[in-house]
């Protein structure tokens, strides 16, 4: 257990948070990477981001700072050396965030040689799905690079199991849970349609990139062929993964007879049209094989949508837990059936997930309760670390490290 003193000297200290970020492009981990800096920042900790990527961010944030680094080549700048050597003794940890990023076995080895902890929240990224994507190429840098890389990291941020379950093949140090915060958004009212079940079918809403393979796709429209007499409904609106996912989403849907059930929509992307969506739909419904955790879900649930998720969207024990809606355990179109059935059978429950929802996401989803968690994580860590360390490398050989 760390000791008063050792947690109040890593108070003292600063977390980095070292990552490619951009503020002008929407993108899953920057949105995760600029709400823990800034919420711990605000919280009145010492936290830095310190981007790296071949342009310079345009921000107004003082814990900003910026290094010319190619992600795709094994060095560290020179620059970036001689700022890790400078704050070496102030540094709590420094937070990695891509994988399977040459820039970042350069940079750990570096920061390693200077006796700096490593910390990684790999962004959904490691697991075996995401693994077999470009298989080839991530199976040889794996076994050259990855394997090594994971092995010197010190403690992991990951969003569920299937992430853990793969650090775990290659390193025994601590996997700690965060889930993400909810986007912020001003919603005067809720937005979702109440479900009498006399006045028709039970309408839902998939709201996401149409992959077929990473958002199970192929495993909810199969679900919906057991419905019979126009009992539920399902609206799939988003961009298209790639031609020939969207063929096999049509194919299916055709070859199931469910052309009068699933309507597919294109891309949306105004905040009006989604409310139109919410607005006009009971369910929200994201079945994923795999996940960091998705936006999606959390903004329809800002608006009071019921769920319904599958437990590799990594919301599902928040879900059942805060009756905001039902999880599928095993991602079957039976069991996926089988839970839409329910709420068609109980349409006073899936109002009260709606009531629930609407109250509770602001405060279950806060990006400043989450960054508190995070800190604290990161405190305890470094002072276990100041615990058990017994030696640390000399002062006078820092200089030898810009060779």
């Amino acid at each position: 257990m760390p000791t008063q003193q050792s947690l109040a000297s890593c108070r003292q200290k600063k977390i980095v948070i070292l990552a490619n970020f951009a503020t002008n492009i929407v993108n899953g981990p920057y949105i995760v990477i600029e709400n823990i800096a800034l919420n711990a920042y605000n919280l009145g900790y010492r936290c830095e981001l310190w981007g790296i990527s071949t342009e310079e961010d345009i921000n107004n944030y003082p814990f900003y700072r910026h290094f010319n680094d190619d992600l795709f080549k094994f060095e560290v700048s020179d620059k970036l050396k001689q700022q890790l050597i400078a704050d070496r003794d102030d540094i709590a940890c420094i937070n990695l965030h891509s994988v399977f990023t040459p820039n970042n076995i350069a940079i750990a080895r570096y920061a390693k040689s200077l006796g700096i902890a490593l910390c990684l929240t790999p962004q959904g990224a490691y697991h075996n799905y995401s693994f077999k994507r470009n298989f080839l190429k991530k199976a040889i840098f794996n076994f050259l690079y990855e394997e090594q890389f994971l092995k010197s990291i010190d403690y992991f941020f990951v969003h569920g199991q299937q992430e853990e379950n793969f650090i775990k093949r290659y390193s025994s140090k601590p996997c700690y849970t965060l889930l993400n915060g909810a986007p912020a958004i001003n919603i005067s009212k809720p937005a979702r349609k109440k479900y009498i079940k006399e006045d028709g079918p039970l309408r839902m809403l998939f709201l996401g990139r149409l992959d077929p393979l990473h958002k199970g796709l192929d495993v909810l429209i199969k679900s919906l062929a057991t419905f019979k007499n126009g009992e539920v409904k399902l609206t799939i609106a988003g961009p298209q993964f790639n031609a020939k996912a969207q063929a096999q989403i049509i194919e299916l849907i055709a070859r199931l007879g469910l052309s009068d059930t699933v309507t597919i929509c294109g891309p949306v992307y105004q905040q009006s049209e989604k409310e139109h969506l919410y607005a006009s739909h009971h369910l929200f419904v994201h079945t994923s094989r795999w996940e960091g955790v998705p936006t999606g879900v959390l903004e329809a649930l800002l608006y009071g949508m019921p769920v319904l998720v599958s437990k590799e969207t990594n919301l599902a024990d928040a879900v059942v837990a805060e009756k905001l809606g039902l999880a599928v355990q095993n991602l079957t179109p039976e069991e996926v059936s089988e839970q839409i059935r329910t709420f068609l059978d109980n349409p006073e429950e899936l109002n009260t997930f709606a009531e629930n929802a609407y109250r509770k996401t602001p405060t279950i989803f806060n990006w400043a309760s989450i960054a508190q968690q995070y800190v604290n994580y990161v405190l305890d860590e470094c002072a276990n670390k100041a615990n058990n360390s017994k030696a640390t490398i000399p002062k006078a050989a820092a200089v030898d490290y810009l060779s």
